[in-house]
């Protein structure tokens, strides 16, 4: 079949037929997202891979898998979470400004914020704000736009004041300039990634922050064997299908094929491997995606450790968000936890 078109899921052929039968059988407008439209006045199928997937606008592959992990209560629950407008979060840089002090200046603009339970610099937006720009302490550096799962990551990579740490696919550099915040701007941190243009935006950042531990390096990670045994911690945050954003890029769900999800985890597993090599004895390695396939994130990490019979997980000893699995990874389901869908773990050499 190598001469078919690209895989669009059965959801939205299936949505294409419904709609027609719309316009012939009912009155009802055309089909506009969500649970809404035409729906109520049509059968739908008994299936849940293929209900849910006409329903809530995704393909079956993508349900079925969640299906898989979570059943059908929480696979609606998760489809619905997917439709909705994203919240936006902060980070608050701890070398510039406070939480207290920017509460209080958002609070004077009339902007309502709430923060998030053990992510001490997370304050979450919670009511129209205008241009991001414009809001008291950005152009000061004293806060940057960061999910709070993503935040999450480098509070499990722990980095200590004076380290070198290796960030190994950095580009646009939102958790590089979060360890720069927790190392107080101490140590190096090296920022690779192979795209220069998002570097820039990393560069961007980093001087809007007025961070100095940070080093750039433009290049594939695994093309550089300086790094061998650097670092006390690596944090890998893999490139990944992204599956955890939807609600932020929804086209996204139909770009995406069960094939080319098998091809990042090949990728993602050539990338760990060599992320391994960065860390010295005794240190750690952070893997995250913001991606919530199993391929993309057990997969890969257990393929890994079976490889590398001196790595172990460890798992987290902080307090999180979100509790750690049994095997002592982190997993953020958006409808569970409020925040975007991302894996984590953390992994230490022994």
């Amino acid at each position: 079949t190598s001469n078919s078109p690209p895989y669009q899921g059965g959801a939205k052929s299936a949505m294409d037929s419904l709609h027609a039968e719309t316009q012939t059988t009912s009155n009802s407008p055309p089909y506009q997202g969500g649970a809404g439209g035409g729906f109520n006045s049509l059968k739908l199928p008994k299936n849940p891979i293929q209900r849910l997937g006409i329903i809530h606008s995704f393909p079956d592959w993508i349900i079925e898998m969640w299906l898989e992990q979570l059943g059908e209560t929480e696979t609606e629950q998760l489809c619905e979470w997917f439709n909705i407008s994203p919240s936006i979060d902060l980070r608050i840089n701890p070398l510039k400004s406070s939480i207290d002090r920017i509460e209080t200046s958002f609070k004077s603009q009339k902007i309502l914020t709430s923060r998030i339970p053990n992510l001490p610099q997370a304050l979450r937006i919670n009511s129209s704000t205008g241009a991001i720009q414009n809001l008291p302490g950005y152009s000061e550096g004293w806060w940057t736009i960061q999910d709070s799962s993503a935040q999450l990551v480098t509070h499990l990579l722990d980095p200590q004041p004076g380290e070198t740490i290796i960030d190994a696919c950095a580009a646009p550099g939102g958790k590089t300039t979060h360890i720069a915040e927790l190392m107080q701007d101490t140590g190096t941190i090296y920022a690779c990634d192979k795209t220069a243009n998002r570097l820039k935006k990393l560069k961007e950042n980093a001087d809007r922050l007025q961070m100095k531990s940070i080093q750039i390096r433009t290049g594939d990670s695994r093309n550089f064997p300086e790094f061998i045994d650097l670092a006390d911690r690596v944090l890998l945050d893999a490139p990944c299908s992204g599956l955890g954003t939807l609600h932020r890029r929804p086209d996204a769900r139909w770009h995406h094929t069960p094939e080319n999800i098998q091809q990042q985890s090949q990728l993602q597993s050539e990338l760990i491997a060599n992320a391994a090599t960065f860390v010295k004895s005794g240190g750690v390695l952070v893997y995250a995606t913001c991606t919530i396939h199993p391929l993309e994130n057990e997969r890969v990490v257990r393929s890994f450790l079976s490889n590398n019979p001196r790595w172990q997980i460890e798992p987290p000893t902080i307090d999180l968000p979100v509790k750690p699995s049994p095997e002592g990874w982190v997993k953020v389901w958006p409808h569970r936890h409020q925040m975007d869908g991302f894996f984590m773990v953390r992994l230490k050499q022994f």
